[in-house]
């Protein structure tokens, strides 16, 4: 009797979930989204104007931006098509495979698709009716007639948590963002975060021309924050002082451990620019040759100023552009107005023209350190110089008009161009002294009016002997670097050894001999 009774509960049950589910299928419309031409890409739904999820999806990516980048990739399943990425109560939707299906409630929507930098915004409205199915092609044009294909595409600072069952998922949100070398960075806040699963070239993921390449920001309150990307080895420790790590300890500074991480293979340099701490050892590396490069753009800002004194004062300085990621996104979407436009990967990405080849990292990599490439959010720009006649040529691409085109030597503007959405500039060389010259150009602001859309090219050199083209800001570097040891010789740094405090302050010291030279 109680045995019939369990059966006769558990059926009514089973027919009412069959029922419900079929009501829901009533109610509800069915909704495929589809790239065209099929590629990934990142998507907004709206219902009567507002935000509305996308459901369902299969991997998820929530965002709690701390000190600490411990947030882990959820799958459903082997092979995603779907990846909901959350921050501030703000979903950010990616087809992965460039289409998928979903049940969402009858009504009215609009949807929004975007793809890296390349490619124009698109956006749909259509109804959903209940019970029936609703296809929304969205159109993906690529504004450089593919000329955008030529480049690859960089962000050199991104923070992920990455187990090797990760990488197709993160492979695919870079093809929806049209990225081509992705830089994951571990570091350290008392606690490894942002842990990568291994280093070097047998950690890399590829596939169809990009790459994910791990590597680490070492960070200190006293010499600032580098990254050191693409070695073999990840180099402990991997923070200084009590701030970021457990000890007080102050060594290796950075001096020596881009040395470490050179003979490792990999690229070293400044993140934020000097590092972003209140002291920095920026001059000194740049003194003696010791760095690769400085992240000149960055959360939408390009710091021309501090990178033209540093040129004018007689350095070799190549630019590179990376987001900081996750904190580009917390940042943004806290702002009373965004811009959907701007990716969550490369927001600001260094382009370098070449094929990717079998390691689009490899190839990006060579060409940072040959000083190769551009920096951008946005216009497509190039400089081409005649060696033989001097004569500058430089020409800058947007699908939106541009305010401006400019070429500049040793910072002054010597040729310009206005109010486009394709602009040419040309110029010769000046005829003496040291000379670096770049182009840079200018855009209306992104659609929400937030960021300045811009341009520049790394900086050619010529007649480049080590002497300053302004000796002011030569003085200017000395002053600051001098400044920058004092602090230096009474701040509570600790070496495993009297001999290595020693070496440090001997290299302060060539450093600064350098610069008053």
């Amino acid at each position: 009797m109680k045995r019939g009774w369990l059966v006769a509960v558990f059926g009514v049950a089973l027919a009412w979930t069959q029922y419900r589910e079929s009501g829901l299928r009533e109610i509800a419309g069915h909704l495929e989204l589809a790239t065209e031409p099929l590629m990934p890409a990142r998507v907004y739904l709206f219902k009567d104007g507002k935000p509305f999820r996308l459901s369902p999806v299969d991997a998820m990516l929530p965002l709690r931006v701390d000190l600490f980048y411990r947030e882990r990739l959820w799958r459903r399943g082997a092979n995603p098509s779907v990846l909901e990425v959350t921050c501030n109560d703000i979903s950010h939707f990616f087809l992965l495979k460039g289409r998928a299906n979903f049940d969402l409630p009858a009504g009215n929507y609009r949807v929004e698709a975007y793809r890296g930098l390349f490619y124009k915004p698109f956006s749909a409205e259509f109804t959903l009716e209940a019970g029936k199915q609703t296809r929304a092609v969205l159109k993906m044009e690529d504004w450089t007639a593919g000329e955008g294909a030529k480049w690859i595409s960089s962000d050199d600072h991104i923070h992920l948590v990455r187990d090797r069952e990760d990488d197709a998922v993160f492979l695919s949100w870079m093809d929806a963002e049209d990225l081509t070398v992705a830089n994951f960075l571990q570091l350290q806040r008392q606690m490894d975060a942002a842990s990568q699963y291994g280093y070097g070239p047998q950690a890399e993921a590829k596939r169809g021309g990009r790459s994910i390449r791990p590597g680490h920001e070492s960070r200190s309150a006293f010499f600032g924050h580098v990254n050191v990307l693409g070695g073999r080895e990840m180099i402990r420790p991997l923070s200084l002082g009590t701030v970021y790590s457990n000890s007080p300890e102050t060594f290796p500074y950075p001096y020596v451990l881009f040395g470490m991480g050179r003979k490792l293979g990999a690229l070293v340099g400044y993140a934020h620019f000097d590092g972003s701490q209140k002291n920095s050892a920026l001059l000194m590396d740049l003194a003696l040759g010791n760095l690769d490069f400085a992240e000149v753009f960055q959360f939408g800002r390009l710091r021309t100023e501090q990178w033209y004194e540093l040129l004018n004062a007689g350095f070799r300085l190549t630019g590179v552009a990376g987001s900081d990621f996750p904190v580009n996104v917390n940042n943004a979407t806290k702002l009373e107005k965004w811009s959907r436009w701007i990716p969550l990967l490369g927001p600001e990405r260094m382009l370098v023209k070449a094929a990717a080849g079998t390691s689009a990292y490899e190839t990006w990599a060579a060409a940072v350190k040959r000083g190769e490439g551009v920096v951008t959010n946005g216009p497509l720009i190039e400089l081409r110089l005649n060696e033989q006649s001097g004569q500058l040529e430089a020409e800058a691409k947007f699908y939106r008009p541009m305010t401006k085109l400019e070429i500049v030597a040793n910072g002054k503007v010597i040729a310009s161009a206005k109010a486009g959405a394709s602009l040419r500039a040309s110029a010769s060389i000046p005829p003496q002294g040291p000379v670096w010259v770049a182009a840079r150009a200018l855009a209306d602001p992104d659609v929400a009016g937030t960021t300045e859309i811009q341009a520049h090219t790394n900086p050619r050199y010529m007649r480049w002997d080590g002497s300053a083209p302004d000796s002011q800001a030569r003085r200017n570097a000395a002053d600051r670097w001098r400044k920058e040891v004092e602090y230096y010789r009474t701040a509570p740094l600790v070496f495993p050894s009297e001999r290595e405090r020693a070496r440090f302050f001997e290299l302060c010291e060539v450093a600064l001999k350098k610069l008053t030279g």
